[in-house]
């Protein structure tokens, strides 16, 4: 707050104060009579109340930045947007209404719905175990023939993952996860485990540019990664970081696919504030992060 603006209020402030006292007849005769002692206990009003009006000012102020750095990147109810770009469909979730678009360059998705009952399932935001119903929630419409969109009205919230099946056909049509809104350091984080997760997926390499290793397991990248690690890697195509956990230059992320948690990377802050993966899974997690990411809000 500059003082060229505390100086104007207070001036603002005498003046009206000014203007007020002399509009009343005890206020004229005093003025007439006593200006000297008229004007300093004005000004000593003036000052008192230029105070508190400025203290006021500044908490208000001082609370609107610290809202600004707790506040989510995305406000609660957004519409969220991900494709499946290997099946080539968009979700879009605002607030309990998913809209399911399918792109022009996929005929075989359409051929695949056309006429056909497709379930829509979604993951809500009730906190429930994974695998627990309350969870997650399921619709099925008839999908217009020749239609390339369809839109689902869910009872709750839905803004985790969603999945579009076909019990008769194909299991799954379609599926994605919304990435959440993090803000701070988290959206850091975030944004590193999201990209090491993406990497992994598509090259089955876990030692890549987001991981350093430096944690106690090493990190040597393979030159023919093995059937079970191509396996763990295609269960993270998709995949977004669900929770964070920061303690000073240490964090966590949990990792999870359409309600299931994959797993933990341990991330640390290099010097030049910059946050890397150095460990993976949760051994040598800190009590701390431990408890953090595994409580309420963690």
């Amino acid at each position: 707050m500059s003082e060229d603006f505390i100086s104007g209020l207070q001036a603002d402030l005498v003046e009206a104060m000014d203007r007020y006292e002399r509009r009343s007849p005890r206020g004229r005769l005093a003025a007439g009579r006593y200006p000297r002692l008229l004007r300093r206990a004005t000004l000593a009003r003036i000052a008192a109340g230029a105070a508190l009006i400025v203290a006021l000012v500044a908490v208000v102020v001082t609370v609107a930045r610290e809202s600004d750095v707790q506040r989510e990147a995305a406000p609660p109810g957004k519409k969220l947007v991900a494709t499946d770009v290997e099946r080539g469909v968009r979700f879009s979730v605002d607030g309990r209404v998913l809209t399911v678009q399918l792109l022009p360059d996929r005929p075989e998705v359409l051929e695949t719905v056309s006429g056909a009952e497709i379930s829509a399932t979604c993951g809500t935001n009730v906190a429930a175990p994974p695998g627990d119903p309350r969870g997650e929630t399921t619709l099925v419409r008839r999908w217009p023939a020749g239609e390339t969109s369809l839109r689902y009205r869910f009872p709750r919230d839905v803004s985790s993952w969603c999945l579009l099946g076909r019990q008769s056909v194909d299991p799954i049509v379609a599926s994605v996860n919304f990435p959440l809104a993090w803000s701070g350091a988290k959206e850091q984080i975030a944004e590193t485990a999201n990209g090491w997760v993406r990497q992994f997926a598509s090259s089955a390499q876990a030692c890549n540019d987001y991981y350093t290793g430096t944690g106690p397991t090493a990190c040597e990248p393979e030159r023919r990664p093995s059937e079970k690690t191509r396996q763990w890697a295609a269960e993270h195509r998709g995949a977004t970081v669900q929770k964070i956990a920061v303690s000073g230059d240490r964090a966590a992320a949990t990792i999870s696919n359409h309600g299931f948690e994959l797993g933990t990377v341990q991330l640390r802050r290099t010097a030049t504030g910059e946050w890397l993966i150095d460990e993976l899974g949760e051994d040598g997690l800190t009590a701390e992060l431990r408890r953090k990411l595994r409580g309420p809000g963690g």
